[in-house]
């Protein structure tokens, strides 16, 4: 039982050992290499700053090129020495800057290599990167602001005052001769009755009860057939 306790926490302590030693590996063991910026097909002038990450295991300097042309035969280094000064790994942050003014206008490549101590290396390349520093920079043509129109204002008049119309006067005509007597309303008679409908209510009676002995009739009939039939 002690010896599987034993060997229980022999393997802990392993397992345990290896997670620290895999979390606690420097940043510098990642390989990352790439240049984010200038990007492919993007026009540069002027001073560049070149963005992106250099990082690999056992790292010892990066270095960032030029070439010219989209598949150049010889690169030129960016900057100082790199075995001097890019002896740091660098994330996310400015590796190089690219002084393009003193290279003409046209297409370039940058490479970005992360070199490590055995002296291999890995590396990123950018093509098509366009130096354009006689090539006036697009200016974004300025929005015409719409001009709004003041409302038109009548002239107020400055000549003599106009003189008031003359308001006219109501006039009362009395009449003279004697008033008409009214036209008597004519009075709406009510409409005579026309005869009761040719209709004798008490032959009723006797047609219902002609109706029904004759129902019954027919009942009495059928009873007697049906009975039939079940004794035959």
């Amino acid at each position: 039982m002690r010896r599987a306790s034993a060997w229980i926490v022999a393997v802990v302590v392993i397992f345990y050992t290896l997670a620290l030693g895999t979390l606690a590996e420097p940043l510098r063991q990642q390989t990352l290499v790439q240049i984010t910026s200038p990007q492919m097909g993007q026009e540069v002038r002027g001073i560049v700053p070149i963005m992106g990450s250099a990082s690999v295991p056992n790292f010892w300097y990066y270095k960032v090129e030029w070439g010219f042309g989209p598949n150049p035969t010889s690169w030129s280094v960016i900057g100082e020495d790199p075995r001097k000064a890019h002896t740091q790994p660098v994330i996310n942050g400015q590796l190089e800057t690219w002084d393009t003014r003193v290279l003409p206008d046209g297409v370039y490549t940058l490479r970005l290599q992360g070199v490590k101590n055995d002296g291999n290396w890995e590396e990123f390349i950018v093509r098509q990167v366009i130096i354009a520093n006689t090539k006036p920079t697009a200016t974004p043509a300025p929005t015409a602001t719409p001009t709004v129109a003041a409302p038109a204002v009548s002239p107020t008049p400055t000549g003599p005052t106009a003189t008031p119309k003359p308001t006219a006067t109501p006039r009362i005509i009395v009449p003279t001769a004697a008033l008409s007597m009214p036209t008597p309303t004519p009075t709406l008679s009510r409409p005579l009755q026309r005869g009761a409908l040719p209709i004798d209510p008490t032959s009723w009676r006797e047609s219902f009860l002609l109706g029904g002995a004759a129902m019954g009739a027919v009942l009495v009939v059928l009873g007697i057939v049906f009975g039939l039939r079940k004794l035959l």
